[in-house]
């Protein structure tokens, strides 16, 4: 996974269910070198933009100049210290920018397009270090673990004169001391903690039985069985610590990897927190699951969220004083929760879940479709780009292998008059889908965006799609995971059917899981910037963690693409919206609801066979074939290059010959690919292309007169 030259080695230990109660031993070194070979300088819109090959990240953060880094997350055994992290950097080299480079644009607000005014005042803030890094605890791959992320600058830029200085190598020392290798061992006895009032144990018992049979080892706890101490002694100021508190014990007791909380607000109590985003003066508390799933801090002491032990949870700049506390954020264990007020909402989410694994939903024909829902998120922008179809677009380029269902303004579908774009949207998740992703605004009850440039107009007409639409739904069990990348969607403190709950507790389909926010979301401007940063970058971050995940054939599950989502997002350098960001990122559905199985790939196939010269409106046929490692059953999906594609054909027999057809309606160069997936849902890289064009026409005129020509110049040659 690290990217990295590796001087010396580094012996990483990750043991589970594993508490490291002795001190840690003499100190160590460790060197690491990264070198950097390029540096493109581009200027356009009157700034300097600069890009460097090997970095990972743009650094996007208020009254800071945008430059690229590299982000590595580096894991170490629990217990592990890490004392220090000094970088050197070498061969720099110097050069002088014909314009500033940009900072990073005045902050968006989703909800209701408010941007900051150019009035409001700038003080550029200069990277004065080669280097960042933070220190935490948490869960990685299943496995808990000290976390160092380490952010490079491989550039630094003073504005004075434009300068840039470009280090093409950066040595890092880490010093660190390894626990002791006494560890205390804690009796592994589960996988899975259900959290729940008592009042829906009977509802819950049917999914523990299940999970059990699937070899997630379950345990079910009331809260008030937590409060009565009637398994560990009780902890904590209020209930939600207490809580927390008994889940640190599971994990450390019984080694529980992921927490399931049962119940809406009313039900099982949330944390809230107290985050003062200064730009729009927004001081709304809002509440956090991830609360209870960061259990450590990175001295692997209880994180309590109020390090200031002044009984106001997870402040940043908040109140007179402006007090922040100390908080982790890197979670522990997988966590969700299933907001239900009722026992009739929790025996529909605990069939659908029952059934969803029971038929595999991830290996079904369906499951490979991929909705995505966007038009002009930011209509008074410069750029003329469509934010939400554009992050759609990258979510589609993320799931490769996944036939896209786009309702976009740009196609008319979603701007559709009323009820036409409603009904696009109905039509398409009723037919079934694994994943969907929303692009645009929210409520807590509703998603909703604009028209190419047009403010004053929601679609789908006439004012969006709430609640009330997601309640007819009727796709049964082809239940898609839902991601809104809109504000406040998942707001369960204001609205018990929230709009990402309310397709988990539609009993006739919905989804099966969904990710939003529980408070604004913030992004940094319009145009292509809407992908760096904030909501959106983590939207993508889960289908970026599934895809990758998936890529590798290993079991995937909710919990695990969350997990990685956030992992991935968080980095050392980071200001008050990506804090709320990252709190407010809610799961709700059961974290250890498998997604994919796990299974090695298909080899990558065959180069496409057939002819290269073609003819428009002529139907082609072309053939490929691949075998799999364990002889599972093979589909097939051929990317037309015109944008069409034949969709998943199958199953047929490892190794076996496969032929499909397609014709094309225009002239023109096309690159034809395919790629394998085994009947467990895992799929293959995409095979080397074939290139095919239209065939060389035969102009009459032309032709006739070069055989005159060959004929004058034979005789020109006889008379001779």
């Amino acid at each position: 996974m690290m990217k990295i030259t590796v001087v010396g080695s580094i012996f990483i230990l990750l043991l589970s269910g594993i508490s490291f109660t002795t001190a840690s031993t003499t100190l160590q070194s460790e060197q690491l070198t990264y070198t950097f070979s390029k540096i493109s300088i581009n200027e356009q819109e009157g700034y300097s933009k600069i890009t460097i090959d090997e970095t990972n990240h743009l650094l996007v953060q208020h009254d800071r100049y945008m430059v690229p880094t590299l982000i590595e997350t580096l894991t170490f055994p629990q217990g592990t210290t890490i004392e220090n992290v000094e970088c050197s950097p070498s061969n720099i080299a110097y050069f002088t920018l014909e314009n500033s480079l940009q900072m990073t644009p005045l902050p968006v607000m989703m909800s209701n397009d408010f941007i900051l005014t150019p009035g409001h005042k700038r003080e550029p803030i200069m990277l004065d270090s080669w280097v960042s890094y933070d220190i935490s605890s948490g869960l990685r791959d299943n496995k808990r673990c000290v976390i160092l992320n380490i952010e490079l600058y491989p550039a630094r830029y003073d504005q004075t004169g434009h300068m840039i200085q470009f280090a093409q190598q950066l040595d890092i020392q880490i010093k660190f001391k390894e626990p002791s290798i006494e560890p205390t061992k804690t009796i592994d006895e589960y996988d899975l903690l259900i959290l729940s009032p008592s009042l829906f144990s009977e509802e819950i018992q049917p999914l523990i039985v299940h999970k059990t049979e699937r070899a997630i080892r379950t345990r079910g706890i009331t809260l008030e069985d937590i409060y009565a101490e009637t398994l560990f002694p009780i902890q904590g100021r209020d209930q939600q610590e207490q809580i927390k508190y008994f889940i640190k014990n599971a994990v450390e007791q019984w080694g529980i990897t992921s927490v399931l909380l049962v119940g809406g607000l009313d039900e099982f109590p949330a944390r809230m927190t107290h985050i003062y985003v200064s730009y729009f003066d927004v001081d709304e508390p809002f509440p956090s699951d991830l609360y209870y799933a960061d259990i450590y801090d990175g001295q692997n002491e209880f994180s309590s969220w109020d390090s200031n032990q002044n009984d106001i949870f997870a402040e940043y700049d908040w109140g007179d004083e402006h007090l922040t506390d100390e908080i982790d954020l890197y979670p522990d264990i997988n966590i969700g929760r299933l907001p239900c007020i009722d026992e009739t909402e929790v025996t529909t989410i605990v069939n659908k879940i029952i059934t969803y694994e029971a038929n595999k939903a991830w290996t079904q024909e369906w499951f490979t479709d991929l909705v995505v829902i966007g038009a002009d998120t930011f209509t008074d922008d410069t750029f003329g780009i469509s934010e939400g179809e554009y992050i759609n677009q990258i979510v589609i380029d993320t799931l490769q292998g996944f036939i896209p269902n786009k309702i976009w303004d740009s196609n008319g579908r979603l701007s559709a008059p009323a009820p036409k774009g409603l009904n696009e949207i109905y039509d398409a998740i009723n037919k079934g889908c694994g994943f969907i992703d929303f692009s645009g605004h929210g409520y807590h009850d509703m998603f909703a965006t604009h028209p190419n440039g047009v403010e004053n107009i929601w679609i789908p007409k006439p004012w969006g799609f709430d609640t009330s639409h997601v309640a007819k739904l009727s796709n049964g069990d082809k239940l898609p995971i839902i991601i809104l990348g809109a504000c406040s969607t998942c707001k369960f403190d204001v609205n018990d059917n929230c709009l990402g709950w309310s397709f988990l507790s539609n009993p006739n389909g919905g989804g099966i899981g969904s990710f939003g926010v529980t408070t604004f979301g913030y992004a940094n401007g319009g145009g292509k910037k809407m992908s760096e940063g904030f909501i959106e970058e983590m939207t993508m971050n889960i289908f970026k963690a599934y895809s990758e995940m998936t890529n590798k054939g290993v079991k995937v599950s909710l919990g695990d693409i969350w997990n990685n989502a956030l992992i991935d997002y968080i980095s050392p350098m980071m200001e008050v919206r990506d804090y709320a960001t990252i709190e407010s990122f809610q799961p709700f559905g059961d974290p250890t609801l498998q997604i994919s199985d796990g299974s090695n790939p298909p080899e990558i196939p065959e180069k496409p066979t057939g002819p290269t010269k073609i003819e428009p409106e002529k139907l082609y046929t072309f053939s490929s074939s691949t075998t799999d490692p364990d002889g599972d059953t093979i589909y097939y999906l051929f990317d037309w290059g015109d944008g069409n594609s034949s969709g998943w054909i199958g199953p047929y027999e490892s190794g076996d010959i496969i032929e499909e057809s397609h014709s094309w309606a225009e002239k023109g160069r096309y690159s034809i690919r395919v790629k394998a997936r085994d009947n467990n849902g895992v799929q293959s890289d995409w095979s080397e292309a074939l290139q095919i064009s239209k065939q060389k026409e035969i102009n009459s005129y032309n032709f006739i007169k070069h055989v005159l020509e060959m004929i004058r110049s034979n005789l020109n040659v006889l008379s001779s």
